[in-house]
């Protein structure tokens, strides 16, 4: 998944299906870490893909 998510885009777990909102960057140097508004700990981005509306 590239880094065009904007603030509020849901992304979707690969794994299971479960939905989450994008609410930024990780702080860390690795790019592939993001932070969900449904988790304390960053998530591994390529893990999701963007849910299209």
């Amino acid at each position: 998944m590239s880094h065009d998510l904007k603030i509020g885009d849901k992304i979707r777990r690969k794994g299971d299906g479960r939905l989450f909102t994008y609410i930024g960057r990780d702080y860390s140097d690795d790019e592939n870490y993001v932070h969900v508004e449904e988790m304390l700990v960053p998530v591994y981005l390529p893990d999701f893909e963007k849910e299209e509306k």
